[in-house]
């Protein structure tokens, strides 16, 4: 018998299939990209201080991606062959959980893995440099590595316990969060309960995130065993995870009877939600409205779990307000507090707007209300409606927040003359603007990318590569090359001119896809929903996303008895 089956044939397609190399290249691009970027920006400065500062950007960059990309890609795998019913096919073989837990796992994070490990060359690049260690490099591609384990682990573990897509990835991101943020927390408020204490790092060496500050020993005062110590203990959660996740498989893929809910449940619902009555009533008021805002908006805990979220965050800076007033109240912490809430809202909706779609294609309800007198103008206006409902008050809030933090920014000494504060209350009415145009953009485009895709995750990513990436890339890059060829230079570096051109590339940017997915979504609305999938493209339980059979694709290795 093979040892791990599923394994070996996926390796053995991924051989054959051409979107491996094109995914280390594009990572080998990506990062020779980022780094001749820095490296063009730092021309005129010492080698070492170069090679330092390119290699802890990239360093940051490669962990932020091993930690988000991992768990987005293995969130869903399990849960996905839960929903459509073939994960129980593989328990009809010889299959164990961790056959199947450790087959999806390298079926999902081969181009993942691929695309980290083609990045570590240009992390290289800082060693020829100088002012980095060879053990500094060897320890910091460690931890990239160990990291992207880890966040692979946590999102088999999430897609084991849950069904559904979104819950499956917030579970996944929710339990990563906890991983790294428990342990340096538990040390905060240790230190902060005894004033007196001296900081150690025997809370820190917990957090797969020390880890990447340690690799830098002894150069930040952290010992050997430091960054050793927190290697191991990642190593160990990652196998603890996997080791879950291949003990759950086999007792969830079933379908359970309906069990009464939990009273913590009950109680919630007790909480936030109006009595029966009065919900009844307001349900018949979104039906005179608009049917389908009926059937977006019945479930008013959506809105209560934004507010809820926004509130836990407003607390946690007035307590950071409070604590540290001194440190706290400062112009990079206004705006990065800023662009936090911004971002959020902004996914928030994105994946809020294509849900429903790719949810209602799927199971076929958007082809039953096409049968209705219901007209695609109606569908689309009822699903704006929810998310105005949903969103609006979010939106506002926000929005008050950015005027008190342009208020306090005014009281900086940073901005001490007119051209100054004017300047700093063009920067906020510009954010303040593309804020609002991007939620507007990013409902419109989500709609078209829910209906168009199968999943939730890559419909909201289209979503916001579109939006929100674009512009910022052709920003960064148009002014990469201006100053590149000096003409920059020729005119000055005018930042009212900047932040013009910038404001321009969002409006416009917002402008052309809102008119693109408007008119999509007008004129293509009922071609697109009453389309079958493609059965070549539907991923069966060991088929990798986007993969179709192909002449050269070797046979299962399993059979099914």
């Amino acid at each position: 018998m093979t040892f791990l089956p599923i394994v070996e044939r996926e390796l053995r397609v991924a051989s054959r299939r051409r979107g491996t190399y094109l995914g280390r290249m594009t990572g080998a691009l990506v990062a020779m990209a980022i780094g001749g970027w820095i490296m063009l920006g730092m021309h005129e400065n010492a080698p070492g201080e170069m090679g330092m500062v390119l290699f802890v950007a990239l360093s940051a960059m490669l962990c932020l991606y091993s930690l988000g990309a991992g768990a987005r890609i293995t969130s869903d795998c399990l849960s996905e062959e839960k929903r459509e019913g073939t994960l129980g096919l593989l328990f009809l073989t010889d299959l164990k959980g961790y056959d199947i837990v450790s087959g999806k796992l390298v079926a999902n994070s081969l181009n993942i893995f691929y695309g980290l490990l083609s990045a570590f060359p240009v992390l290289g690049i800082s060693l020829l440099m100088g002012g980095v260690t060879p053990g500094e490099f060897w320890r910091m591609s460690l931890t990239a590595t160990n990291l992207l384990f880890l966040s692979l682990a946590v999102g088999m573990f999430a897609s084991a316990i849950c069904r559904d897509e979104r819950k499956a990835t917030s579970l996944a991101f929710a339990v990563l969060l906890l991983v790294l943020a428990a342990a340096p927390l538990i040390e905060l408020s240790l230190n902060l309960a005894h004033r007196n204490r001296t900081a150690t790092t025997q809370w820190l060496v917990f957090s797969p995130a020390f880890a990447a500050f340690a690799a830098f020993t002894p150069r930040i005062g952290f010992k050997p065993h430091d960054y050793w110590t927190a290697t191991l203990l990642t190593q160990a959660y990652v196998w603890i995870f996997f080791l879950l996740a291949s003990a759950i498989v086999p007792r969830s893929w079933q379908d359970k009877a309906a069990r009464p809910p939990f009273a913590l449940r009950t109680l919630w619902r007790r909480i936030f939600h109006t009595d029966p009555v009065l919900e009844t009533a307001r349900r018949a008021r979104l039906l005179e409205v608009n049917p389908f805002l009926w059937l977006a908006a019945r479930d008013p805990l959506k809105i209560t779990v934004v507010w809820i979220v926004l509130a836990a965050l407003t607390g946690l800076w007035i307590w950071g307000y409070l604590t540290w007033t001194s440190d706290w109240t400062n112009i990079p912490n206004y705006i990065m507090s800023a662009v936090l809430l911004h971002t959020l809202l902004k996914f928030w909706l994105a994946t809020e707007a294509c849900q429903r779609f790719v949810q209602d294609r799927k199971s076929g309800a958007l082809e039953l209300l096409l049968s209705t007198p219901l007209s695609v103008g109606e569908i689309l206006r009822g699903q704006r409606l929810g998310l105005f409902r949903q969103f609006a008050g979010p939106a506002l809030y926000v929005l008050a927040i950015d005027l008190f933090f342009l208020s306090m920014g005014l009281k900086d000494q940073w901005i001490g003359n007119a051209s100054g504060r004017n300047y700093w209350v063009m920067i906020w009415l510009a954010g303040m603007t593309v804020f609002v145009m991007d939620l507007f953009a990013l409902s419109w485009v989500s709609m078209w990318m829910g209906l168009k895709n199968l999943k939730v995750n890559r419909a909201g990513g289209a979503s916001i590569s579109r939006i929100l990436v674009l512009p910022w890339l052709v920003f960064t890059v148009s002014l990469t090359v201006l100053g590149a060829i000096r003409v920059l230079a020729q005119f000055g570096w005018n930042e009212n001119i900047v932040l013009a051109y910038w404001f321009a590339l969002c409006v416009g940017n917002n402008l052309i896809f809102t008119t693109w997915a408007k008119r999509n979504l007008l004129d293509r609305f009922r071609e697109i929903a009453t389309q079958r999938f493609d059965a070549k493209k539907m991923r069966f339980a060991w088929i990798t996303p986007g993969a179709t059979r192909s002449k050269t694709e070797l046979p299962p290795v399993v059979n099914l008895r």
